[in-house]
């Protein structure tokens, strides 16, 4: 006897199991989440699959399917950059976003991680919910801040006095 796994790759919400079917229409307020074809890019008419720009890193994206879509752009990296003394109690990680009230253009966030998890699954686990965070502000706005801070609980705003130091630091890694 065959067993066939139905799985959507339009992806799913982050609280629905990865084996249950995902309907395509969804109530607006349930954000499309891990992805491999984005539903905002295919409703828009744009090329619909998101290539990630190494296989290693896990796909963390969002979307509310119409105006928006949000992207992980890479692995975190140590901020600032590992020297000899170890490792820092800092990351960074970028996130690419598209909204459609911005032309279509595609923007980037920063997103300095305060004392992350080390463990893989649990890091993981810290980026879905800054991705969760930065879809929530989204939806509200068109056009993000270029760094943001995150404590674990919160997503905060870099203040524009520090947000050079951090882009010559990530520059320069």
């Amino acid at each position: 006897m065959l067993t066939f796994i139905l799985r959507s790759p339009f992806g799913s919400h982050r609280l629905r199991s990865t084996d249950t079917p995902v309907r395509y229409f969804r109530p607006s307020w349930l954000p499309w989440a891990n992805f491999k074809l984005c539903p905002h890019c295919r409703r828009n008419g744009r090329w619909a699959l998101l290539e990630r720009p190494d296989e290693s890193v896990p796909i963390v994206s969002r979307s509310d399917g119409v105006n928006f879509h949000l992207v992980l752009g890479g692995r975190p990296i140590e901020y600032p950059a590992q020297d000899a003394k170890g490792k820092t109690e800092m990351m960074s990680v970028g996130f690419w976003y598209v909204h459609e009230a911005n032309g279509g253009l595609t923007e980037s966030v920063v997103v300095l991680l305060r004392k992350p998890p080390r463990r893989e699954a649990a890091l993981l686990v810290h980026l879905e919910m800054v991705a969760d965070k930065l879809y929530e502000k989204l939806r509200r706005s068109v056009l993000l801040p270029p760094a943001y801070e995150f404590d674990g609980l919160r997503l905060h705003e870099v203040p524009s006095s520090l947000r050079t130091t951090l882009v010559v630091t990530l520059s320069e890694q």
